[in-house]
């Protein structure tokens, strides 16, 4: 009988999981187009009735979202740049607790996040009151006609991605060059701009196209505080829900064509280098005698500005969203209805406390479901990714599930497992599971993957393995043990992803609410203050799991 190899059957398991439950809903909806163009193109571009009407109104939301991402960018790498060098060169106090301040955006959920970001800024006890006049939730900013409430939440959402690769790289640089730009005389801000800068600016590119994508397919938050305002990923929900999945699909192919166009070149971009080597020009020496004299202090009020630039943006929404809680918990502070209050509009007639608890249920059901499906699709991917010639390639293609529109990869799964497709998923818990379980595998396999090569792992597989030892049994003792940890901070990073998912979930949810699904739900019905208490109770479950990922991490 021939002998079975096991590391061959175990790369084959792992490449048949990752291409049923993870790559091929990501790309489903680009060959949906393919198979059903006719009728695609005569409802976008020649209705009987309305013609090009839908591909007129998909300009017009794509439009949107285009400005909306590039603005977002933009103010992203001024937030972003300078908070990574603080975080990484700087010697300011509490800087691990500003680590976690820059990460809690990213397993917040966003509808809740959404929410608290519009207390912020709107009402009339928020931030902007200080100044005379809250912004309006309609409100658009002249000269680039973006909303400012749907700009500072993208931005909110999307600046982390900025600092976490400008950080990695900021690690990684050689600090000889900088030790000897300023032995040479060189101020820390010549230093940066002409040696430091050029080092990383592949990452800094990197994270500004991780920004981009993000902000291109953000859907929660930006449903919460979207007004009378659409954008792509928006109108891809709305138009499910009125069963015109003609223009919802080729709406949503569209954006993960983006994704994957600009995705792909960039994990290129960012293995390479991009140092400049240019002679000195008489601006350049002026310059660089200018910032000689910038006095030294001047880099405190950086590390102030940054800190309180941080706070404003991720703290002050939590910190409004207990104060108006609080402010609203037994009556309307300004009409004193007592109808108006988080405590009976969760325990009187509407009794939205039942639908919050029932919601938490199936979240957490659905989570958990998906994270341990995700945790095991992870473990068997693994030597895929890190013993494989085509490691690279696959660990590039999951960077596409997590930044395509998450309403797109919902009606995906509508499309192909649910009763428009195949007809094996009814929208539901399980659709929900699995729908989730696309985005959270690539999650865990980051995580995993990184803690594999930083413990040299391949080093330890191939000795014991010369010594005769199976593949099973170095996998069992050796790699899952030593990558035990960036294991299970990945599985609690997806676990809290998929706790306040929205966009997807919204389109495969069936009756099963979820709680961040339920938030957008309320304010829809002006349910605002039981919504005030559900976006704190969430985000109160997110900032624990924050804590517990970070212990695990140290």
């Amino acid at each position: 009988m021939k002998k079975i190899n096991y590391e061959i059957l175990l790369k084959a398991i792992g490449a048949v999981f990752l291409i049923l439950f993870v790559l091929l809903p990501s790309f489903y909806l680009l060959g949906f187009m393919i198979v059903k163009w006719n009728d695609v193109y005569r409802e976008v571009f020649a209705h009987p009735l309305i013609g090009s009407k839908f591909w007129h109104e998909i300009l017009r939301y794509l439009a949107l979202s285009f400005r909306l991402a590039i603005f977002t960018v933009l103010i992203d790498l001024l937030i972003g740049v300078p908070l990574a060098y603080v975080l990484v060169k700087s010697d300011i106090p509490g800087r691990g607790l500003l680590e976690d301040l820059t990460t809690l955006p990213l397993v917040v959920p966003t509808s809740g996040f959404g929410f608290a970001t519009m207390l912020t800024w709107t009402t009339s006890y928020g931030l902007t009151a200080l100044v005379g006049k809250p912004i309006g939730i309609n409100s658009i900013i002249p000269l680039i006609k973006v909303p400012a409430l749907m700009l500072i939440v993208h931005v909110s959402l999307t600046f982390p991605y900025v600092v976490r690769t400008v950080s990695g790289a900021l690690r990684d640089v050689e600090s000889s060059y900088e030790i000897i730009s300023r032995s040479l005389g060189a101020s820390s801000l010549t230093t940066f701009r002409r040696v430091t800068l050029p080092m990383i600016m592949p990452s800094v590119f990197s994270g500004s196209v991780l920004a981009f994508a993000r902000s291109l397919g953000e859907t929660g938050a930006t449903m919460i505080v979207a007004g009378v305002s659409t954008t792509a990923p928006i109108a891809i929900v709305k138009w499910e829900f009125e069963n015109k999945l003609a223009p919802a699909a080729f709406l949503g192919a569209l954006l993960i064509g983006i994704s994957l166009a600009i995705i792909v070149p960039v994990e290129r971009l960012s293995k390479s280098t991009m140092i400049r080597h240019l002679a000195p020009t008489s601006l350049e020496i002026k310059l660089a005698q200018f910032e000689r004299k910038i006095p030294k202090f001047t880099r405190y009020i950086r590390d102030v500005l940054v800190v309180l630039l941080l706070m404003l943006i991720v703290m002050a929404p939590v910190g409004m969203l207990l104060y108006s809680v609080v402010r609203y918990w037994s009556r309307d502070p300004y009409t004193g209805r007592i109808e108006s209050s988080v405590k009976y509009q969760l325990f009187g007639p509407s009794r939205y406390w039942d639908s919050i608890i029932y919601s938490i249920r199936t979240s957490f059901i659905a989570s958990t479901l998906a994270t341990l499906i995700s945790m095991y699709i992870a473990i068997v991917t693994l030597p895929l990714i890190t013993r494989s010639r085509i490691g690279h390639i696959i660990r590039t293609l999951l960077k596409i599930p997590l930044v395509i529109p998450t309403s797109a990869l919902g009606l995906a799964m509508i499309l192909l497992w649910g009763p428009k497709g195949f007809n094996l998923i009814s929208p539901g818990i399980w659709l929900i599971v699995f729908t989730h379980v696309v985005f959270s595998v690539p999650v865990i396999v980051e995580t995993t993957v990184a803690s594999y090569y930083e413990s040299m792992l391949d080093v330890y597989e191939d000795t014991a393995r010369s010594l005769g030892a199976s593949l099973y049994d170095v996998y069992e003792t050796i790699t899952l043990p030593m990558t035990r940890r960036g294991l299970l901070a990945g599985t609690l990073l997806a676990f809290t992803h998929s706790l306040g998912e929205t966009g997807a979930t919204f389109i495969v949810m069936g009756s099963d609410m979820t709680l961040s699904t339920l938030i957008v739900n309320m304010v829809e019905a002006l349910a605002l203050p039981a919504a005030m208490f559900a976006s704190l109770l969430i985000i109160s479950i997110s900032l624990v799991l924050l804590w517990i990922i970070r212990t695990l991490s140290h």
